[in-house]
């Protein structure tokens, strides 16, 4: 049984036609679970995870990375002698900079990028290992690119069909709330992919199969892409369950 990918345009369907896939082939789903595991791995919350994920393409984010670091060294060598900072000290970092042995870390801040991408990167393997998934999104189709047993798919839409779906799914008002959360979540995506792969989720090659996707069409790409999966899994040599 091979290992399904599903990554593409954010807005795309990916969600929706992963779970339509994992539920036809009766096989394990992952997609916000993927932040547990990960989260688990990096000693972060699940909110922490998701927050970095979002942050990761900007500059300042990086630069404040940068920041925070020398202004908590900065503070730990001035406490000691200081006890109004010291004071202080102990009331405020918690909100911004967590790294304790007896708690998680609670802010994107405390979790640095190569950490994220190794623990992502580790945790998708793990499940690959286990055999019988849907892994949708986290560059999944290029962390499992030498996999002997995956089937790799991205999905397409023009702009406002993503507007629309991501509308209908997360509740905004107004498309152009959605379309900002769009472009924002893409940055993101792209970031990742270029700096830790050298390489664009949108370019088609990365794919076995790429589909553009319609509104209303979530269970026809799902059955397209069994159907792909039984072809590609008789060329291969892998056997489906």
């Amino acid at each position: 049984m091979s290992i399904v990918t599903i990554d593409g345009q954010i807005g795309a369907g990916a969600p929706e036609v992963g779970r339509k896939v994992a539920e036809t082939l009766k096989v394990d789903y992952y997609d916000r679970l993927l932040l547990a595991g990960i989260a688990r791995r990096v000693g972060a919350t699940v909110a922490a995870v998701e927050a970095k994920e979002q942050r990761m393409h900007r500059w300042g984010d990086r630069f404040r990375d940068i920041a925070e670091r020398a202004m908590n060294s900065l503070a730990l060598s001035a406490s000691a002698g200081d006890p109004y900072f010291g004071s202080f000290l102990s009331e405020a970092l918690p909100l911004t900079w967590d790294e304790s042995v007896d708690g998680p870390k609670t802010t994107p801040h405390a979790v640095r990028s190569k950490e994220l991408a190794q623990a992502t990167s580790d945790h998708i393997h793990e499940i690959a290992e286990g055999g019988d998934a849907v892994i949708v999104h986290r560059a999944g189709c290029v962390e499992l690119q030498d996999h002997p047993e995956t089937f790799h798919v991205g999905l397409f839409a023009p702009m406002r069909d993503r507007i629309w779906r991501v509308m209908t799914r997360e509740g905004f008002m107004r498309p152009e709330e959605a379309e900002e959360a769009i472009r924002d979540r893409e940055k993101s995506q792209v970031a990742y992919f270029q700096n830790f792969h050298s390489v664009h989720p949108h370019d088609e090659s990365l794919y076995d199969i790429s589909i553009k996707t319609k509104l209303s069409d979530i269970d026809i790409v799902a059955m397209k892409i069994v159907h792909s999966l039984t072809d590609h899994s008789k060329i291969s040599g892998v056997a489906l369950a």
